[in-house]
């Protein structure tokens, strides 16, 4: 019995050992867990420190590359702007020839958008400019800009001038070169205007020379003609004397003269001769180099002295038509003097006459008719210029003005005379000159010149 008891004690002393020494281990474990745990928190917290760091330097460098993709993308649009705001054609391409870049002024002269051009060859979408491989082979080779002065070029059915320069560009990813194309056709029109203005003055102060040399003999020859017809004339005593010393009866000579028609001969040589002197007086008026001094004249004296000049000038030239021509004269008795330069304004009104003249005689009328009238309009006064002749279409009338335009043959004009015409009107009369036409009909030409003027000196 006292042994069984003992094995009890000693049972539940193993299982309380056991259950003692099992706590301690739970315990144990259990601290153990926590610490991990605990350590566990810190490695996470540090972590998401370290994650929440990176993330505010992603934003803050993904915001910077925000703003840097928005300076650029805004530079971008600005150099557009500024490139497009340009009147200059800009053309940028590969060595190749491929368009890599094409501004406003390129899609207004060409009608092809942008994006119709790039990636494809110059000569393919822009076969008129006059550019070729070589001059951009050579522009990128020597690394020095390439350029041609006053190109011509067809646009839009009509004649253009263009100075052309290729510039090279280099860069560490692209080579290529940028094409400039500046539309010079003003300057080169105001050039051969000066030209050919410096050439008529030229052979205005040749024709003013002229006109002196042949007016002295021409006197020379009136004043004779005179003094034979005196010594002919039956009337005078100091001829009846010279006869009756020499036994010559001046009736009979005169009846002989007069059956002969020689006194008629005289006559048409005395009037030939005058009308010789007329023509030489209104050359010498019409060459007579102007001083840009506006003053008062009588516009309808310059319309009669322009009608006498053409009237001369038709007759050498168009011999066939003076035969027929009418010119008509209808002027204002009530029109005033007005500031203007009568050289100048003379100048115009034979360019009109001998272009009304022209079409006239292209028209081939049977009543070939001109018609030059003035009227005041104020604040202007009107010389009017009307012409039977073939008259203009639309297109035509609308670019007359325009130097170098013309629609005569090669080798009959310059397409300079309505040009200056207009510069001489608007600019130093500062007036209007308008143009009304109908083909097959006529045309009339308007010329409104102020009747005062800020300033007596014309403009330059």
């Amino acid at each position: 019995m006292l042994a069984v008891l003992s094995a009890i004690v000693l049972v539940e002393s193993l299982l309380l050992f056991v259950l003692l020494r099992n706590r301690r281990r739970r315990k144990q474990t259990l601290q153990s867990l926590r610490e991990t745990l605990a350590l566990l928190e810190q490695r996470l917290g540090s972590r998401t420190e370290s994650w929440r760091q990176a993330t505010d330097t992603l934003e803050q460098t993904e915001q910077r590359h925000r703003i840097t993709t928005a300076l650029l993308n805004e530079t971008k649009e600005y150099l557009n702007s500024i490139i497009n705001s340009m009147p200059s054609i800009m053309i940028g391409v590969t060595p190749s020839g491929h368009i890599t870049h094409w501004n406003a002024a390129a899609e207004l002269a060409t009608g092809i958008r942008e994006k119709q051009a790039l990636g494809f060859r110059l000569h393919e979408i822009y076969p008129d400019l006059p550019v070729s491989p070589g001059m951009i082979d050579e522009a990128i080779a020597n690394s020095e800009p390439s350029t041609r002065e006053n190109v011509k070029i067809e646009h839009l059915h009509s004649q253009r001038y263009v100075d052309i320069t290729v510039y090279p560009l280099h860069s560490l990813e692209l080579t290529g070169a940028v094409i400039r194309v500046d539309d010079v056709t003003l300057r080169q029109k105001l050039d051969s205007m000066m030209l050919q203005n410096e050439k008529l003055k030229s052979l205005g102060e040749l024709a003013a020379g002229m006109a002196h040399e042949i007016n002295n003999p021409l006197a020379a020859i009136l004043q004779s003609l005179q003094n034979v017809q005196r010594r002919l004339n039956p009337d005078q005593p100091g001829n009846q004397a010279a006869a009756r010393a020499l036994g010559v009866d001046m009736r009979q000579l005169h009846n002989y003269l007069e059956a002969r028609d020689i006194n008629r001969f005289l006559s048409g040589m005395e009037s030939a001769g005058h009308r010789a002197a007329e023509i030489v007086r209104h050359m010498l008026e019409f060459s007579r180099s102007s001083s840009r001094q506006l003053e008062p004249t009588s516009l309808n004296a310059i319309a009669h002295a322009s009608v006498d000049f053409i009237h001369n000038a038709i007759e050498l030239s168009m011999p066939a038509l003076h035969a027929r021509l009418i010119i008509e004269e209808d002027y204002d008795p009530a029109l005033p003097a007005v500031p203007a330069s009568g050289v100048e304004l003379q100048q115009v009104l034979v360019n009109l006459l001998k272009n009304a003249a022209q079409a006239i005689q292209e028209a081939r009328r049977e009543m070939p008719l001109i018609r030059v009238s003035t009227r005041l309009v104020p604040p202007f006064a009107e010389i009017r210029v009307e012409d039977n002749g073939i008259g203009m279409n639309i297109s035509t009338s609308r670019q007359i003005f325009d130097p170098f335009f013309t629609t005569k043959a090669v080798g009959q004009g310059t397409g300079l005379g309505l040009s200056i015409s207009h510069f001489i009107i608007s600019q130093r009369h500062h007036g209007r000159i308008e143009a009304s036409s109908t083909p097959g009909e006529g045309t009339t030409f308007i010329l409104s010149i102020p009747l005062q003027q800020a300033s007596y000196t014309a403009s330059a």
